[in-house]
């Protein structure tokens, strides 16, 4: 919690379309880098956890095309979510551990490699440099994982509890009051939870640093955020816009042309969804990562309030009133010993 006596401090930072701009800059400039690094994260994510099934998206396509008065729009919004919930093969535990464990070491190489490129040695980076040197600090980055994770649970829990009334019956789906005042309830305990969990985000980056320690960095990012923590939320909330709109432009024509030939036993819809998934890590780590070195670089300090002020102002009244009493003590004791 951000205590009373702490107000607002300054962000230097670009307007929020001008950011993602800034972001999508050093992305393209460096594409070579980053287009080695999609291509091969992409092919250790077919091969460890596997692609979405092609068979069960052809079933579900053939099956809504049978279903009459469907609608264009229902119809491609309810394949669009399928893609996008479906996207790998993975079923068992060991497959899920395997994609966790794949995931963690694709986040902690770029984070090694934007490191180096915003430290100004992107021309001579190589990917195997990163693959081979970013993954020291796993074990701390898992622990910063898990934390997240426990922060995760108070929303889980409403989630939950939502669910469990809906399932008995005592709210209605439907657009009913009740159901109106619960889904405000998700929405406040959704921001409350962003609101406590984005430091955490940003301890994902300092976690990386040589020789630092996950609590350790918990508690530097609890720092670097104070007083920016509502500004960094809407900063991670708009992060997720630039996605949404690329996932559109790209999922919904591979989808249509799916849907116009056919397709059967070829996988161009799961090959898509793969190149997304990979695209959105790349994106989200660049994303935070700028946000963290935005932070770091603008040295504004805490903006004292009013109360402080006064505070500061009372202290700094009695100290003069002792200086004051005594250097008068002394002249006193002076005249006195002359006498």
């Amino acid at each position: 919690m951000t205590p009373r006596e702490t107000t607002r401090r300054t962000f230097g930072i670009r307007k929020y379309f001008a950011f993602s701009g800034e972001v999508w800059g050093l992305i393209w400039k460096n594409k070579r880098l980053f287009v080695k690094f999609l291509l091969l994260y992409a092919l250790l994510s077919a091969v460890i956890v596997g692609l979405m099934s092609q068979e069960n998206f052809a079933a579900l396509r053939d099956a809504l095309n049978e279903v009459p008065n469907l609608g264009f729009f229902n119809k491609y919004s309810t394949l669009f979510s399928n893609a996008m919930t479906s996207g790998s093969s993975a079923t068992d535990t060991g497959q899920q551990i395997l994609a966790a464990l794949l995931f963690l070491y694709g986040w902690l190489t770029l984070i090694w490699l934007l490191r180096r490129i915003v430290g100004g040695d992107g021309q001579k980076l190589k990917l195997r440099d990163g693959l081979y040197t970013g993954g020291a600090p796993v074990l701390a980055t898992a622990t910063i994982l898990l934390v997240i994770l426990v922060q995760l649970l108070p929303f889980a829990l409403v989630l939950l509890a939502y669910a469990s009334v809906t399932a008995v019956g005592w709210i209605n789906t439907g657009i009913q009051i009740e159901n109106m005042a619960a889904w405000c309830a998700l929405a406040v305990a959704a921001i409350m939870t962003l609101y406590w969990i984005c430091s955490s985000f940003i301890a994902l980056i300092i976690v990386t640093l040589p020789g630092m320690y996950p609590f350790r960095a918990l508690r530097a990012a609890g720092d670097l955020v104070i007083g920016r923590r509502l500004q960094l939320v809407l900063r991670l909330l708009f992060m997720v816009l630039p996605m949404v709109l690329m996932w559109l432009l790209v999922l919904i024509p591979a989808i249509l042309i799916d849907g116009w030939l056919g397709l059967t036993w070829q996988p161009l819809v799961p090959i898509v969804v793969l190149l997304l998934t990979t695209l959105t890590l790349i994106w989200c780590a660049t994303y935070i990562y700028l946000l963290y070195r935005k932070m770091v670089d603008d040295p504004t300090p805490l903006t004292p309030t009013i109360r402080e002020k006064l505070r500061k102002n009372r202290l700094s009244a009695e100290a003069k009133l002792k200086v004051n009493a005594a250097a008068k003590a002394k002249v006193k004791t002076k005249k006195h010993q002359d006498a």
